[in-house]
């Protein structure tokens, strides 16, 4: 067996930690605490679970705290997890195979992210590198870290069986507001050092984001795009998704036209092609706008769409169109999606 020590830093959520370690009880995992100055009972829930918790001054700076925590495990393999990060359950064995086939390489999770919207909660869907040797990687950036590779190991990555819910979206809009504050003013002096970084931009309009502040998101986003973020870029599909969804519930849809370009490079992804839909959509173009969700009904890849808005959209168009029983047969494929359920009820009272 290959032993994994798994690492998480934690500060003043002591309710979540305890979920969180409650979740990776039934594997054998080594568990490695270290907390950053909690004023609550998260010290001593830690202990419940394991004899390995730590203590770091915090200093502002995440990556520091993640290695501070990756050196007192007993394990070179390490799966790094937030507090508000919750194990599903998995198979070891696989996790086990994965590892023993890449065993200098990055593992990328997935994590399925939860917000509360208008008063629904939504969910992003992402794969994020957090299982490695320590011997081969470090973290690296004060907010918003990422692993990079010690000495010339070229870094790669591959998917491992594991999947965790995230919460650190939900909560009180309080407590939305003071992560988010804290994230702004870390990513601001990160941006006084390196004002060109497209991405350090993103992450400024997702902080906004995080406050409902969409104006403000919009300005940074702006920003970024300015500066071509690359589109293999992790995060540029996110990016690209709520800069031009910002746009278009403000109507301003000649600006988000401006996405349409990367349109090449996510192919694949029903998100931006349901955004492509949309745009067509508002731009009064509903036959270049129903390509769009066509292709998007078989795409591959999602994160942030309900995988049942391209047949949804599809029927809509039909119905514009007065083909309403192809949209029927559409709204019905969706299975309950509400927009859908909305949509045959308008067909039933027509």
């Amino acid at each position: 067996m290959i032993p994994i020590s798994v690492c998480i830093i934690t500060k003043n959520e002591a309710d979540r930690l305890e979920k969180c370690l409650q979740a990776l009880k039934p594997y054998p995992f080594e568990i490695v605490v270290t907390d950053t100055g909690s004023a609550d009972q998260s010290v001593e829930i830690a202990k419940k679970y394991t004899d390995h918790v730590h203590e770091f001054t915090w200093i502002n700076d995440f990556s520091a705290a993640r290695n501070f925590c990756v050196s007192h495990a007993s394990h070179n393999m390490i799966l790094s997890l937030d507090t508000d990060e919750f194990i599903r359950p998995f198979d070891w064995d696989k996790l086990q195979d994965a590892i023993a086939a890449h065993p200098k390489a990055l593992g990328a999770i997935e994590l399925i992210s939860y917000f509360d919207v208008d008063g629904k909660t939504k969910q992003q869907i992402s794969r994020l590198e957090r299982i490695f040797n320590r011997r081969h990687y470090h973290f690296v950036n004060p907010i918003h870290e990422v692993l990079a590779p010690l000495g010339n190991i070229i870094s790669s990555s591959y998917e491992a069986p594991v999947s965790a819910d995230h919460v650190g979206y939900q909560g009180t809009e309080e407590q939305l507001r003071k992560k988010a504050e804290r994230d702004i003013d870390l990513v601001r002096s990160e941006i006084e050092a390196d004002p060109e970084n497209p991405y350090l931009h993103f992450q400024l309009g997702q902080g906004y984001m995080l406050m409902r502040d969409h104006a403000g998101a919009l300005s940074h986003f702006r920003r970024a795009m300015q500066l071509h973020p690359a589109p293999g870029a992790d995060y540029t599909l996110m990016l690209l998704c709520n800069y031009a969804g910002i746009l278009l519930d403000e109507n301003l849809t000649d600006e988000a036209a401006g996405v349409l370009p990367y349109r090449e490079s996510f192919s694949d992804s029903k998100d931006f092609l349901c955004l492509a839909g949309r745009i067509y959509l508002q731009m009064g173009q509903p036959l270049k706008a129903l390509p769009e969700f066509v292709q998007a009904l078989s795409a591959p890849k999602y994160s942030l769409e309900d995988p049942r808005t391209p047949s949804y959209y599809v029927g809509f168009i039909y119905e514009m169109f007065g083909k309403r029983d192809i949209a029927r047969t559409h709204y019905e494929n969706c299975n309950g999606f509400p927009p859908a359920v909305n949509a045959l009820k308008r067909l039933d009272n027509a």
